[in-house]
């Protein structure tokens, strides 16, 4: 962040933080200012409450078939957050792929564990594993 930040800004926009918004935030370039992380927070809290409306209105007007199928699309869109971050990251890669393979573990031999808590045991086990493999440098302060 950039260091223009006071606290009541920084608890602001922490109110709208969210992995989309993490992600598209990351992968900005440079220094984030107040203004930018506002208009991505209020972009995605306008995203989300009108796709909830009108996924609602949607959800009762759509055919089943259709309805169950976009269950799948919420896949793809975090593919889309993570794939251009990890195309350009190898760490990154690293990271969604130990996650994977965790992933797997958990769905075929440590079946007694729910497929909720054993992706978040995935994701914190690879955040673990590839901050004692491949530590981020801190950037110095000017």
């Amino acid at each position: 962040l950039d260091p223009s930040f006071s606290l009541p800004q920084k608890l602001l926009v922490s109110y709208g933080i969210t992995d989309e918004i993490f992600a598209v935030a990351h992968a900005k370039e440079g220094k984030l200012v107040p203004q930018y992380m506002y208009g991505l927070v209020l972009m995605g809290f306008l995203g989300w409450t009108s796709g909830t409306l009108f996924g609602a209105v949607a959800g009762e007007i759509l055919p089943a078939s259709l309805t169950d199928a976009m269950g799948i699309m919420l896949y793809g869109m975090f593919l889309a957050i993570i794939l251009p971050v990890a195309r350009k990251d190898r760490a990154t890669l690293a990271a969604i792929l130990i996650a994977a393979v965790i992933s797997l573990l958990f769905y075929y031999v440590f079946t007694s564990i729910s497929s909720g808590f054993s992706i978040i045991l995935s994701a914190v086990a690879a955040a673990a594993i590839m901050a004692a493999v491949h530590p981020v440098a801190e950037e110095e302060e000017a």
